[in-house]
């Protein structure tokens, strides 16, 4: 049963990017690369629909479609919620954010998409189990534990990717964060010995300091990202932004990031 459970698992994950992606096509008329993981699955549609499926299909099973639906839009709203928090104070990131859309709760969830995916809710009770679990249940045992690895090996390697690109991009944020902080101490002490007690000298440094700060952000910034590959580069594109102490220098650098990811991709189907 494991193993048709994390089959299970994976097919819904890249049912729920595919519902994800055709819904923003829809709501936007954009194509966007949804998820967190690099490869074209969302975990929470596979976590939610294997947990709904397994504590809830008994239930369910004796239930009219409006309360199926009601059950549906709950449960997703709490679990989204819930996922979007912890990563949020796990990796200090966000990869959704409702903040723009009507009745939505801190950005994490909100009323359209909660019934968005109360009515996935009934196409997953209704329509893709009653023909996807008769399948994996009589899929040969041997047959079902090697897709089963097949598809973890894959899935471990997958979300090593993204874990790495993220940690390595916050590292080298912090690094160069940390070096800037040194140079302009240094430089804020030398113009301050220079200027004390002449007012147009001071204000002129005051610029100085300015220009130079920026100057030495767009510079470390080039640097930090400069050795991204565009494998981690496309894993940190899905990032909608960071919190935290140095989220403004890490959305800063997310942007950048973005930049060069959209050249390259029109560099290519040029």
């Amino acid at each position: 049963m494991i193993s048709r459970y994390i089959l299970y698992f994976i097919i819904l994950s890249f049912v729920g990017y595919i519902y994800e992606c055709t819904a923003m096509v829809i709501w936007t008329g954009q194509w966007d690369n949804r998820g967190f993981l690099f490869g074209p699955v969302i975990p929470i549609y596979g976590a939610g629909a294997l947990a709904g499926t397994i504590l809830f299909q008994d239930l369910i099973d004796g239930e009219t479609v409006l309360q199926v639906f009601l059950i549906s839009m709950a449960a997703s709203a709490v679990l989204e919620y819930t996922v979007h928090y912890a990563m949020e104070k796990l990796f200090h990131a966000y990869w959704w954010d409702y903040s723009k859309s009507p009745l939505n709760l801190n950005g994490r969830i909100c009323l359209p998409a909660s019934i968005g995916f109360g009515i996935a809710g009934l196409i997953i009770i209704y329509v893709i189990n009653p023909v996807l679990l008769p399948f994996l249940n009589g899929l040969n045992d041997t047959l079902a534990d090697v897709l089963s690895l097949i598809c973890t090996v894959i899935f471990t390697a997958d979300l090593t990717i993204t874990v790495s690109a993220l940690s390595s991009f916050s590292e080298r944020v912090e690094a160069m964060d940390s070096f800037i902080n040194e140079q302009m101490d240094a430089l804020v002490g030398s113009i301050t010995d220079e200027s004390k007690g002449i007012g147009k000298r001071f204000y002129s440094a005051v610029d100085k300091v300015e220009e130079t700060r920026k100057r030495l952000i767009s510079d470390r910034i080039e640097r930090a990202i400069g050795p991204i590959s565009s494998l981690h580069g496309l894993s940190l594109s899905k990032i909608k932004g960071f919190t935290g102490r140095n989220a403004a220098r890490l959305n800063y650098a997310l942007g950048r990031v973005k930049d060069r990811i959209r050249r390259i991709g029109k560099q290519n189907e040029r």
